[in-house]
């Protein structure tokens, strides 16, 4: 029978070896293996109980004699290590020991607590542990996938099976690897970069190892990617991975007009699209960004490349505060005000003479002095526009402003005229062509602000 050798021999070493919660990690055997064991050596006089004790018998000394444990390194496979899960042996992986590496993956990669005594702790213990007999092809498996080049891990699988390993040990080999180093190793699925290493990832990874590559992302001889990282993250670093998240948050934090303006340097532009657009960040660093910042790969670029880097990123942050003062700018200029002040006290000598429901509320809004500069005119674009917030506007509204604000700072000037403020010097022939521009459709009105605007 099966495995009974095994049964034996841990009975003669241990009579109390059934009270030991290690048992299946001892014998390398599954629960039910080792019940039905139990019950044949018993009914076939190979052992003996006394109380909660059992001892070999001399017909089961003579079975172990005739039967020995057979090594797992063998001629065929010298290299092969001694393995005592017998689980882990087979060629076609029960279903059992994939729940089993899926529990590990989950434990290993999400942090997901596992059971005492479970199989997924017996395999850790046995293929993972520092006092590991497979250390030796860990760190071949490591320096394997270390190259710096994209590794197929079907090509993998089929490399170290010529050790005489398993699916399944190669499996948990390569899942303690990429744990170990899941900020240093890019994943690919089908040629596609997979951001997060999880369990569901790995899942795949075990079922068709040939639809994905590794490559190492920890460039050290590139000491321009740790002055690009000090610009994204809180510590210097070389590894592309962790640049590239620190890289995707600050895109994913701008504003939603930054993330949708066309109003950039053409570097900016290319910079976010490439970003938001990326598929490898390997590609990204070593040779998309370099060659839009300084047309050159990573490996050419020179010691100003960091600092044009920062030059880029800077007017990305900067891009909706630069939008809103435009705002404050083009209103001033249309007002022909020098200062929010000065449109404030012009709005309150002409308070009584405004009529109309638009310029009352804007009046409100212009005199309310006890506000910073960028609520004021934030506040008042929000009006003008009837809608979102400037921080989440696209170009178009921005162009609806600048319009809209032109036709109101038209019709505050012909109020102006009327009452005869101080400030104003408007000529009879300027009256004029305000007293037409008024008698004219609202779409006439606006094809003419347009133009006005856009020249």
């Amino acid at each position: 029978m099966f495995f009974l050798n095994k049964l034996l021999k841990g009975i003669e070493e241990d009579s109390a070896i059934f009270k030991n919660p290690k048992i299946n990690f001892i014998l390398g055997l599954t629960s039910s293996q080792i019940k039905e064991l139990k019950k044949f050596a018993v009914a076939n006089e190979f052992i003996t109980q006394n109380k909660q004790y059992y001892f070999i018998t001399d017909k089961g000394r003579e079975y172990l004699k005739e039967n020995p444990i057979k090594s797992w390194c063998c001629d065929e496979f010298p290299l092969r290590p001694e393995l005592n899960l017998e689980y882990m042996k087979l060629d076609k992986t029960p279903s059992t020991v994939t729940k089993a590496i899926r529990n590990l993956a989950k434990h290993l990669l999400d942090g997901e607590n596992i059971k005492e005594n479970s199989p997924e702790t017996h395999i850790q213990e046995e293929l993972l542990s520092q006092n590991s007999k497979f250390n030796n092809l860990s760190n071949k498996m490591e320096d394997y996938l270390s190259t710096n080049k994209r590794v197929n891990l079907g090509g993998l699988y089929n490399d170290f099976s010529s050790y005489g390993l398993t699916k399944s040990v190669i499996s948990v080999l390569l899942l303690g690897i990429l744990a170990k180093n899941k900020d240093n190793f890019a994943i690919y699925e089908k040629y596609q970069f997979q951001l997060k290493i999880n369990q569901l990832l790995f899942d795949k990874i075990m079922f068709s190892p040939e639809n994905f590559e590794v490559q190492k992302t920890v460039f050290e001889q590139y000491q321009v990617l740790e002055d690009i990282s000090t610009l994204l993250l809180p510590q210097r670093t070389s590894n592309i991975l962790e640049i590239t998240k620190g890289l995707v948050h600050f895109i994913s934090g701008l504003d939603k007009y930054t993330l949708q303006t066309q109003n950039l340097s053409k570097t900016a532009l290319k910079l976010r699209n490439t970003v938001l657009n990326a598929k490898d960040p390997i590609n990204l660093f070593t040779i998309d960004i370099p060659r839009l910042i300084q047309n050159k790969k990573l490996e050419n670029c020179d010691s100003n490349f960091a600092e044009s880097f920062k030059a880029v990123l800077n007017e990305l942050k900067n891009a909706n505060d630069n939008m809103v003062n435009e705002l404050k700018s083009f209103m001033l200029n249309s007002f022909n005000a020098k200062t929010r002040s000065e449109l404030s006290e012009r709005f309150k000598k002409a308070e009584e003479y405004i009529g109309a429901k638009e310029l009352k509320i804007l009046y409100s809004n212009v005199v309310n002095d006890g506000v910073s500069d960028k609520f004021w005119i934030e506040r008042i674009a929000a009006y003008i526009n009837k809608s979102r917030v400037p921080k989440d506007w696209s170009d178009e509204d921005t162009a609806d402003f600048k319009v809209k604000i032109k036709e109101m700072a038209l019709k505050f000037e012909v109020i102006e005229a009327a009452v005869g403020a101080e400030n104003i010097n408007i000529s009879a022939n300027l009256s004029s062509i305000l007293d037409s521009f008024l008698k004219l459709t609202k779409s006439e009105q606006f094809v003419l602000l347009r133009k006005m605007v856009n020249e």
